[in-house]
């Protein structure tokens, strides 16, 4: 049945998007990656990720992870760790999966700098069907991500193994190679290159313009931080004193840390909630040993004999104004001192626009940024084209890519005089709004699962990566707290009858026949578990997913499998999919005494959105056996759930009597989805009994 609207009410909901997925500068795909990792497909997963990600394993170390900030766990406890998993997918699975175009165009691409931007912007016009040169100054790639942050969060494996895959799809990087010396606009135009796009990022720390900055033993942040990650050590003091309060200041003051001075401290404007970075970041080098003085601003640097003593505060009153501008103000008479030998700024980093000396025409601000048309990233000079750092001033991992993927179709379709064309990630759609509050308690909590990393007493012997990423068991645990907003099930109004199954049998409350209308109505808060789509008189609700199969197609593929016919008795195990992934799995698959090719599993998120046919079915195409292990009640993902699989093994019992089956054929265990052991044993009792009935 319609409604009177000109638009369905699934039609209007299939346009909601995940709010991680909004959240993400390149719209990266967080909940159908990770609702792939819950499932055990990690080559898809990973696959997913590389489509519009090309670092991957660096972003799952340093993204700042916008999409966690939105992501509507943080109702019910915390947020899925979105930027560990996509980590785990790019550290595990290294198997080339772009599928690079048929289409071979004769221009060539000049990208100056092998940063997040410019390898970005390489990637995907590689992937389009262009010959890309990537002109870096370093002898190696990454820009920022090699030389400001520290090996024990990036470790530069991390940044090869990403850079490799874009090599492989014929990227060319040519190192050691200063774009207004020795490149130049003229030069690289008639080498053939028919555009240019600048992606360098901001090389400098700022300065302070206050008393003493001349002295000796004033740092910059950024020339600290790469001489560290250069050589591993750097000539510094025995008292320490960072001044910043963002990310660049943590590192500081984490890498100086290992260099084992005698005390580390970060004097910063904002207050702790204020501070221009992450909770984790913060926590992580107080816990270190670093001490943090909040809400101070430097008034001078004191110093005796040219070398720097200490560092003259003033309390902070305010640091933004009444219209959010950056206009710090002091409490006068608040002097105090902090002692040091050693300061490093890091107050923010600008550029060095000394590489467009000599190349005419590039427009820039006062600030030293290059200025772009902010829908095209086109500078002033024609077929020149800007993004990452050198034109948001100061940007994230993400938003420097996004420039660079942005960047890239832009210049294919300009190149191509394609109109109108894009990507369709990037278009504004409604983000899934906020869970309902009598939902909330609904949902069963699970907390964020905690990565394993190096002790703290041992961290500071060495630049050794401190997080040692998730192993699979625990990348799969935490995958499937996601509730897969935006792509839970969906009702087609024409096959609608309002006949309130849904609303019933839902145990989120979720299904509602709005005022006014005749058909039911399935909000962003679905939580997939699929009881109402088996449930449904009408078949008029479905999932919005290709990933909420009910396991019709690996049964199929079974029994397509010559071997598995000819062996005797078949079983087929239905199981939790969500248990799939224990401590206890490895041990149980050592039992030698179970003969595995008797017994194949399938695997399902919540065994309750199983309809009974599909056991039929498993009779049908050959199977001797179906056992179906589910978790018990108390350890059971959804709501509920142990009892519909009662209720519907119960009625499959029935039917199989019905027909004249033995019964002893169809059984259903509710056990621990921890005993691995148990669950084999099980399914050996049955292959064993089965051999004396069919």
């Amino acid at each position: 049945m319609l409604t009177n609207k000109a638009y369905t009410i699934s039609d209007k909901k299939s346009t909601e998007e995940a709010p991680c997925i909004m959240a993400c500068p390149i719209r990266q795909d967080a909940r159908d990656y990770v609702q792939l990792i819950a499932r055990g497909r990690f080559g898809e997963a990973f696959r997913l990720v590389r489509e519009r990600n090309p670092l991957p394993s660096a972003c799952g170390r340093i993204c700042t992870h916008p999409c966690e900030t939105k992501c509507r766990r943080n109702s019910t406890d915390t947020p899925i760790a979105i930027a560990w998993l996509k980590r785990f997918l790019g550290d595990n699975f290294s198997e080339e999966t772009k599928k690079i175009t048929t289409e071979k165009y004769h221009e060539k691409i000049a990208i100056i700098g092998a940063g997040p931007a410019g390898l970005a912007a390489a990637n995907d016009l590689a992937l389009l069907g262009y010959s890309c040169t990537i002109f870096e100054s370093n002898p190696t790639p990454g820009g920022m991500l090699r030389m400001g942050v520290p090996t024990y969060r990036l470790p530069r494996t991390a940044i090869d193994r990403d850079v490799e895959f874009i090599k492989n799809l014929g990227v060319e990087i040519k190192y050691n190679t200063t774009f207004g010396v020795d490149v130049t606009f003229e030069s690289l135009k008639k080498e053939g290159f028919s555009v240019i796009f600048i992606g360098v990022g901001l090389l400098e720390s700022r300065s302070l313009n206050i008393e003493g900055i001349e002295l000796e033993g004033v740092l910059k942040g950024v020339s600290f931080l790469n001489e560290v990650n250069t050589i591993g050590k750097a000539k510094i003091g025995k008292n320490i004193l960072v001044i910043g309060g963002g990310a660049v200041a943590m590192d500081c003051a984490r890498a100086a840390l290992r260099l084992k001075p005698d005390k580390v401290s970060v004097a910063c404007l904002e207050s702790r909630k204020e501070m221009p970075t992450t909770d984790f970041e913060i926590e992580e080098t107080i816990h270190e040993g670093a001490l943090l003085y909040n809400s101070i601003g430097p008034k001078r640097i004191l110093g005796k004999s040219g070398r720097v003593t200490g560092l003259e505060t003033l309390k902070v009153k305010y640091v933004f104004d009444e219209q959010k501008r950056f206009n710090p103000a002091f409490y006068e008479g608040s002097d105090s001192v902090i002692e040091a030998d050693t300061i490093i700024l890091a107050i923010g980093q600008t550029s060095n626009l000394s590489f467009l000396k000599g190349q005419e025409g590039i427009q820039v601000t006062r600030g030293g940024t290059i200025i772009v048309n902010p829908n095209t990233f086109s500078t002033s000079v024609h077929g020149v084209y800007a993004g990452g750092d050198i034109v948001l001033g100061r940007g994230t991992m993400t938003e420097s890519m996004a420039h660079g993927k942005k960047a890239a179709i832009v210049i294919h379709n300009t190149l191509r005089n394609a109109i109108l064309k894009k990507d369709e990630k990037w278009d504004d759609k409604p983000a899934v709004s906020d869970i309902v509050t009598s939902r909330i308690s609904l949902i069963k909590k699970e907390q964020k699962q905690d990565m394993p990393a190096m002790p703290f007493d041992k961290r500071l012997d060495n630049f050794d990566e401190v997080e040692f990423g998730f192993p699979l068991n625990i990348a799969v645990k935490e995958a499937q707290r996601c509730m897969n907003c935006g792509a839970g099930a969906f009702v087609d109004d024409k096959l609608c009858v309002g006949c309130l199954t849904c609303v019933r049998v839902c145990p989120f409350e979720v299904p509602k026949i709005k005022k006014g209308e005749t058909t039911a109505y399935i909000d962003g808060d679905c939580q997939s578990c699929g009881l109402c789509i088996v449930e449904c008189p009408a078949k008029a609700i479905s999932f919005k997913t290709p990933y909420e199969d009910r396991g019709i197609d690996t049964l199929q593929t079974i029994f397509k499998d010559k071997f598995t016919l000819s062996i005797k008795p078949i079983i087929i195990n239905f199981h939790c999919q969500y248990s799939a992934y224990n401590d206890e799995k490895a041990k149980a698959e050592e039992i030698n005494n179970l003969p595995f090719s008797h017994v194949k599993r399938i695997g399902i998120l919540g065994l309750g959105k199983v309809d009974p046919s599909l056991y039929l079915k498993a009779f049908e195409l050959g199977a001797h056996g179906v056992l179906i292990t589910a978790c018990k009640d108390d350890t059971c993902h959804f709501c509920k759930e142990h009892e519909w699989i009662e209720r519907r093994t119960k009625f499959t019992t029935q039917i199989l009597s019905g027909v004249g089956m033995d019964t002893r054929r169809f059984r259903t265990h509710f056990i621990s989805s921890q005993n691995g052991t148990e669950i084999l044993e099980i399914a050996y009792n049955m292959v064993e009994e089965l051999k004396n009935i069919v």
